[in-house]
């Protein structure tokens, strides 16, 4: 049994004869699989199909057999067994979890009766050919428009879900969804250094580009943690989205745009979600990729506050950290204010198209800590395009104007001091966006912006975690990998338990090719063959708009055709005025 599993509540167990049975597997540890809210929301819609019963399963944290956790069955058993992919971290933990439920890792190799392995989340909306050998299938967007028609589809055949030809069929038919065997596929040389996708050509009737499926209209759509665990990270929220995608198009943000259009849920819908979870005991979670830009945010926390209860917001925007929601957030009990200016200079954060000063972020500080906070963390990345080693100060610039304006004066009036942080992560390029085309900054030079940082801030005392170059290394070569990179985890796992670097020298190809080059704006890309509505010309722009050091403003819902997903055209996507507190 996994950790904690006995104290779960909400579980949801039906018997299976006559069902449909799924296996959805989180590929990474128990507890952080319950914290991701995706999961919890597919695992909600399978189970609210009449003829589908759906368990959870996640990587077996003592080693031997993946099972799932309602029925103790092995993965094998099961008419699917279902990925959610949320990050490039945990393909490897696929192919452990495959070969330790007796299941053939290649969808080559599984014959008739094998489970039907399909896969979806927002790393396969990015990029999911470095895993495609392994996956029978993709789901492509969001679970409320997938779930359902898929199980039909299955449930429609004869010969059941286990009938393999049949069921791929029924699959492939389906909008949304992504069969890698059915296209041929042709890459250039890594070691040539030019080009990259010679030939993406769809057979057996395959669409020549897949449409990510999505919710046009979320207002009544609510998405909120199903089984309530002590176990899972952040486990003490109660988690309920408030919003998907994003209005601002920082540039390297895969969720502002494989997310788009911005879709936000009716300020009264949250209002039940949130009451539900304070009448547990808990406190919210509200989740979104900017929570600050819901139109009802104010009065939400608000009613949280009424009801007695308190909140975290996941993200919030930088100019967004008022007096009046710090103050909010410091009596619902939160002692820290997260700050992500993602860059240390403003010309910098022009070039991420991030539009606000080095003052604003000294103010969010000043109005959090004003309002009884005592700690400040703040985000941000190193090796973005056109970064400079006066871009790596700016951080440390401020850091110390945070300490020196509004820590010390604070420290000195409280008699306490509070601690100052910095989380600095070397930027990984994302597929479709528009920093798609850049490289991951070479491993010398992150190393030595790290020293720079420690030298200017250690003495100050102000803690600076730094992600390990190598972890990035990874993410970036499995972030832009194309078909390739699945020999490479296959060799991993095989033959170096797991170590993708030692792997590399028994690979055949260049990987400076996918982690390091500059792409060419003309080249064909792995994953251009994925249709998100955004047009190619348009990340082009944003690019070129971006090395330029050029704010592009953000969406508007109303009028706006920019991108290519003709937001203007959609009055469901229309957003009411924001509402005062």
């Amino acid at each position: 049994m996994e950790p904690g599993t006995a104290r779960e509540a909400g579980a949801i167990r039906k018997e299976p004869g006559g069902r449909l049975a799924v296996a959805l597997v989180y590929p990474n540890a128990y507890r952080l699989g319950m914290a991701n809210l995706g999961f919890h929301a597919v695992y909600r819609l399978w189970n609210a199909h009449p003829r589908v019963a759906c368990e959870r399963a996640f990587l077996p944290e003592e080693g031997g057999a993946p099972r799932a956790l309602e029925s103790g069955r092995p993965l094998a058993a099961f008419d699917v067994v279902a990925f959610s992919l949320s990050f490039e971290e945990d393909y490897l933990h696929v192919l452990g979890i495959l070969d330790r439920a007796g299941l053939p890792l290649r969808a080559a190799d599984r014959r008739p009766g094998h489970p039907l392995v399909v896969a979806g989340g927002v790393a396969v909306q990015m990029n999911p050919e470095p895993v495609a050998p392994f996956v029978d299938a993709f789901l492509v967007g969001e679970g409320e428009v997938l779930c359902a028609p898929f199980a039909d589809a299955l449930l429609s055949l004869p010969g059941g879900a286990r009938d393999r030809a049949g069921a791929l069929d029924a699959v492939a038919a389906l909008p949304g969804s992504y069969l890698p065997d059915r296209y041929r596929v042709r890459y250039a040389d890594t070691r040539a250094g030019a080009g990259w996708v010679e030939e993406f050509a769809p057979r057996a009737g395959a669409p020549p580009r897949v449409e990510r499926r999505y919710v046009a209209d979320l207002s009544r759509v609510a998405t909120s943690r199903v089984v309530d665990s002590p176990d899972a990270q952040f486990g003490d929220l109660f988690l309920t989205e408030v919003a998907r995608g994003c209005l601002w198009g920082c540039r390297f943000c895969a969720a502002g745009f494989v997310q788009r259009p911005y879709r936000e849920v009716e300020l009264e819908v949250l209002r039940g979600e949130v009451k539900r979870g304070i009448e547990k005991g808990m406190r919210v979670g509200l989740v979104g990729p900017d929570t600050s830009d819901h139109t009802g945010l104010g009065p939400l926390t608000c009613f949280i506050g009424e009801q007695g209860g308190s909140f975290s917001p996941s993200s919030l925007r930088v100019d967004a950290i008022s007096p009046e929601l710090s103050r909010r957030m410091a009596e619902g009990g939160e002692r820290s204010i997260t700050i992500a200016p993602e860059a240390g200079t403003e010309r910098l954060r022009r070039v991420i198209n991030k539009d606000f000063s080095d003052d604003v972020v000294v103010a969010a500080a000043g109005h959090a800590l004003g309002q009884g906070m005592q700690h400040v963390k703040m985000y941000f990345m190193c090796g973005l395009p056109t970064e400079t080693e006066e871009d790596v100060l700016g951080m440390a610039r401020l850091a110390v104007r945070i300490r020196e304006e509004v820590m010390l004066p604070r420290a000195r009036a409280t008699a306490r001091m509070g601690r100052i942080s910095l989380s600095v992560n070397p930027f990984v390029p994302k597929p479709w966006t528009p920093f798609q085309w850049a490289g991951l900054a070479p491993e010398r030079e992150l190393l030595g912006k790290r020293r720079l940082l420690e030298k200017a801030l250690r003495p100050l005392g102000v803690e600076v975690d730094f992600l390990s170059p190598r972890e990035a290394y990874g993410q970036a070569l499995l972030s832009r990998g194309d078909r390739r990179a699945a020999d490479l985890l296959e060799l991993a796992h095989r033959e170096t338990g797991g170590n993708l670097r030692a792997a590399l020298a028994r690979w055949p190809h260049d990987p400076a090719f996918f982690v390091g080059r500059e792409a060419g704006l003309d080249e064909r890309l792995p994953w251009d063959f994925l249709d998100h509505g955004l047009a190619k010309s348009y990340l082009q722009r944003e690019w070129r708009r971006g090395t330029a050091a050029k704010i592009t403003p953000k969406c508007a819902l109303d009028t706006c055709r920019a991108c290519g997903l003709d937001c203007a055209d959609h009055p469901e996507l229309r957003l009411p005025e924001r509402q005062a507190p």
